[in-house]
């Protein structure tokens, strides 16, 4: 738990129609140029409207705002599947600080590791279950199970609101 008081829960605003499709594409670990190109618009209205996702779930990066859609039921979470071998509490751990929107500098002061050793447990853990970036990972994590709705407090201070208060 964070030394600072969480804040109360954000006031949810929906994504638009077009944010929603954005955010499907960066859950999929597409990149910002496949994005754009796929929707024949630019990268720099991918990059603003990822950015207004991230203020309207209360959110910060492209991982969060992915898990906040999932939690928030404004995207479709993945189908769940098994993973060949069971994940270590570093693995989990790993995963829900890329999910609740923490940098390398915020998982390495969290975990009293180096910031090195926090980027070298990131690659490792995207170079296993084979995710492209982030964002991916993170949907990654709630199909193998590593994540779901129970992690609501963000690094941002949010707690976001669950599907079922909707």
């Amino acid at each position: 738990m964070s030394a600072r008081p969480a804040r109360p829960p954000a006031t949810l605003l929906d994504l638009t129609p077009a944010q929603v499709r954005i955010a499907n594409k960066i859950a999929l670990g597409q990149s910002t140029e496949t994005i754009a190109s796929d929707l024949t618009i630019t990268a720099g209205t991918i990059n603003v409207q990822m950015k207004h996702c991230g203020q309207k779930l209360g959110v910060r990066g492209r991982a969060a705002v992915v898990h906040a859609c999932f939690v928030t039921g404004q995207i479709q979470r993945p189908e769940k599947a098994a993973f060949p071998e069971a994940f270590s509490d570093e693995e989990i751990k790993t995963w829900r600080m890329v999910a609740t929107g923490a940098t390398s500098k915020d998982y390495a002061e969290k975990a009293s590791i180096s910031r090195n050793e926090a980027l070298r447990r990131f690659r490792a853990l995207r170079e296993r279950v084979k995710a492209d970036n982030g964002p991916h990972l993170v949907s990654l994590g709630w199909r193998y199970g590593a994540l779901d709705e129970s992690l609501v407090e963000m690094v941002s201070g949010a707690v976001l609101p669950l599907l079922a208060r909707r």
